[in-house]
């Protein structure tokens, strides 16, 4: 059974399993075989979020407390120079909170970083639509060793559902992710499921699973066609 400690999924064991074998009740399939299913709806779900860039829930790039990960940006792929204006690597940025843990920071010396979160509108301007970061301050002790251009700004924030309401319930499963996202991603857990020796095993074969490989490959074809729609062209 899943627990709230599980990780973030588009979509259920059930509609896994019914993307696997519309005729089984997945009710009567193991719980091992059930699981299975919840872990490969998670490993789908990352998949699609990395495969089109498009997240149903807040996604955070870089770790809090590991200013080593976050994004950094340089002057040199600035749009301009006064301010500079650079584009977040992630589209649908959320407004940085810093109860959340977004961070924005700007270089002030060789390894020296000033927070500047709370600075909006002074210091920093974000067109969250358009992804784009303005810095109008760049507190840089200049030196003979140090490159005014090179990482002048870092930042962790969060990316995804702009404007949206996100439902996630208990089992960490985001309720409001599109239909057809959700079908997308039981669609490719169902195609790693399909290859399954155990879970054919599990599932009896009533037409569907007789040929587990051209299962899968019409499940991930399923899977690329919705794909190819939201992040804009196709990986074939």
């Amino acid at each position: 059974m899943s627990t709230a400690g599980d990780p973030i999924r588009y979509a259920t064991a059930d509609e896994v399993l019914l993307a696997l074998d519309g005729d089984t009740d997945p009710k009567t399939v193991p719980d091992h075989t059930r699981n299975r299913a919840i872990t490969r709806a998670a490993s789908a779900t990352e998949k699609w979020i990395n495969r089109t860039g498009r997240a149903f829930h807040p996604v955070r790039v870089g770790a809090v407390d590991e200013p080593r990960s976050w994004e950094v940006h340089d002057v040199q792929n600035a749009r301009s120079w006064s301010p500079a204006t650079v584009t977040l690597d992630n589209a649908r940025p959320m407004p940085l909170d810093p109860d959340e843990g977004d961070t924005i920071e700007i270089r002030t010396g060789r390894s020296q970083w000033d927070d500047v979160t709370d600075e909006e509108g002074n210091a920093w301007a974000m067109d969250y639509r358009r992804r784009r970061l303005r810095v109008f301050e760049r507190r840089l002790a200049i030196s003979h060793r140090d490159d005014p251009n090179t990482s002048f700004v870092r930042i962790t924030y969060r990316y995804g559902p702009l404007g949206q309401d996100v439902q996630i319930n208990e089992d960490n499963v985001v309720e409001s992710a599109p239909p057809d996202v959700r079908d997308a991603v039981a669609a490719k857990a169902a195609s790693m499921l399909a290859l399954n020796d155990n879970t054919a095993l599990d599932i009896p074969d009533n037409g569907q699973l007789a040929s587990r490989t051209s299962r899968s490959e019409a499940l991930k074809e399923a899977y690329e066609d919705t794909a190819a729609e939201y992040s804009g062209f196709s990986s074939l």
